[in-house]
């Protein structure tokens, strides 16, 4: 299911292929620009497109925060993502689609956020210093 509040519309699909999904590990941030919803970091922001089939996506256009399954986000916080990337030409049917000039030509489809923490670095092993850990 789709919430979102000031009429941001989002870009979702649907995927009945399976129940499991094979997925990457994304990392970046949810941002606004130029009324459009995006998703990633200093080397350059793609359209996020949701699976709706693990998602209930919530978008909060006055408190800048994007909600997905209950965890909540605020606009430009690390996250870590699971989907991966896709080109849009190679996309399932859109369930839901927001303003067609939002849609890149490369998209992140993501079905799960957890925000990015000093704990959650760890377990990932993403400090690759030689510093032993406290």
């Amino acid at each position: 299911m789709i919430r979102t509040k000031n009429s941001l519309d989002l870009f979702s699909y649907y995927d009945e292929s399976n129940n499991v999904q094979l997925t990457a590990l994304l990392s970046g941030k949810f941002t606004m620009k130029n009324g459009c919803l995006l998703f990633g970091d200093e080397d350059g922001y793609i359209t996020p497109v949701f699976d709706t089939k693990a998602s209930n996506i919530k978008v909060d256009l006055d408190s800048k925060t994007v909600i997905l399954n209950a965890t909540a986000v605020p606009f430009d916080t690390e996250v870590y993502a699971g989907g991966g990337f896709i080109e849009k030409k190679n996309l399932p049917p859109l369930q839901t689609t927001g303003n067609e000039k939002c849609l890149t030509d490369r998209v992140a489809t993501i079905h799960s956020i957890e925000i990015l923490t000093p704990e959650l670095r760890r377990k990932f092993l993403l400090d690759w210093d030689d510093k032993p850990k406290p």
